[in-house]
């Protein structure tokens, strides 16, 4: 197929921009986007190759810059959903929060989740470097009661109900905590978030 030169400047146009807008994207897989959509056009035109023609046809895929938004979120959604990387998965989830309610409410719940797991975990940690120094300290008088954590460097005060089996404790609810919240992050993933790449005219098997 033969393009007129008016027509070959429009396509390296639009695919400049496109590809300027990917720049999130590892260079490999912005390069494959970029060839996709290039065939496309290629394709869509392969009858009609004039100016109107391709300028229609890149109408039809929208701007690049919303185009790239697309690709660029579900590329991180859909790696987020095969990686074993809480942070990958919390990352993409704060994308998602930025274009919708259910995302922002998934994000608040997962940061919770992480937050409390860990700092269990960080909990039996500085019981199993502290023996003595760290534990959950109950302290009570005739009036008040109080409980909280302690990890200075003297002595802890106060009743440590739980002494070192704190520490298995700890571990095991804060580690299952943390590995829900990562699951959760992942079924919420799947279940709520609609590629928006999918629903542009291209219908490429991207993601």
């Amino acid at each position: 197929m033969t393009l007129s030169a008016e027509s070959q400047k429009s396509i390296d146009s639009y695919l400049a921009a496109l590809r300027k807008q990917l720049h999130e994207l590892m260079d490999e897989d912005a390069r494959d986007i970029v060839e996709e959509i290039h065939a496309h056009i290629l394709d869509k035109t392969s009858s009609d190759p004039s100016p109107d023609s391709i300028q229609a046809t890149l109408t039809a895929l929208g701007s690049p810059e919303k185009l790239a938004l697309r690709y660029r979120t579900d590329e991180l959604l859909q790696r987020a959903q095969l990686s074993r990387s809480p942070a990958l998965g919390l990352r993409s989830i704060l994308r998602w929060a930025t274009l919708s309610f259910v995302g922002l409410l998934v994000f608040v719940i997962s940061v919770f989740g992480y937050c409390v797991g860990g700092i269990l975990v960080m909990a039996a940690l500085l019981k199993a470097a502290f023996p003595r120094h760290a534990g959950l300290n109950i302290t009570h008088d005739a009036n008040t009661w109080g409980v909280g954590f302690g990890a200075g460097s003297g002595p802890a005060t106060g009743h440590d109900p739980f002494g070192l089996w704190l520490i298995p404790i700890c571990l095991i609810i804060g580690g299952g905590i943390l590995l829900l919240t990562f699951h959760f992050g992942g079924w919420s993933l799947r279940t709520f978030w609609r590629p928006r790449a999918r629903a542009t005219a291209v219908q490429l098997d991207l993601l």
